[in-house]
């Protein structure tokens, strides 16, 4: 590919690859954690919704969710000069990441474990890894 359209569309194709990766990664987490959670089975039924029907959306909404996130990062790697979008993405994952521990406390090893390691996978991947791939010759 050469030209304008290597030029919008690697960058875009990076995000979603990585987006599609980090989707796969986060729903096998949650599964793991929603089947060793013990809470898990009281807390859905006030909803009336079997634990393997939550888990089926939620995955879907997973996959779907940081796809559609991952061609925004490519978007906003396209608009941004590099060494900004590095950084600003780094800052930006970070302060979700100190939002949640300030807002939702770090005492819920479980739930602030996944919380956090996803936010820390997210923003190596889309500040470190979407540059690399989005740049890739």
């Amino acid at each position: 590919m050469t030209g304008l359209n290597a030029g919008i569309l690697q960058p875009l194709v990076a995000g979603w690859i990585i987006g599609a990766a980090i989707g796969l990664l986060e729903t096998a987490l949650v599964v793991i954690a929603v089947a060793r959670s013990a809470r898990w089975p009281e807390q859905l039924s006030g909803f009336r919704v079997s634990v393997p029907a939550f888990t089926i959306a939620m995955a879907n909404a997973m996959l779907i969710g940081w796809t559609l996130i991952g061609l925004l990062m490519g978007a906003l790697w396209i608009a941004i000069p590099m060494p900004r979008f590095a950084i600003g993405v780094g800052l930006a994952g970070l302060g979700v990441i100190g939002l949640y521990g300030y807002v939702r406390g770090l005492e819920h090893r479980g739930e602030a474990s996944l919380v956090v390691g996803s936010g820390l996978l997210a923003t190596v991947a889309f500040a470190g890894v979407l540059p690399v791939l989005a740049t890739w010759r």
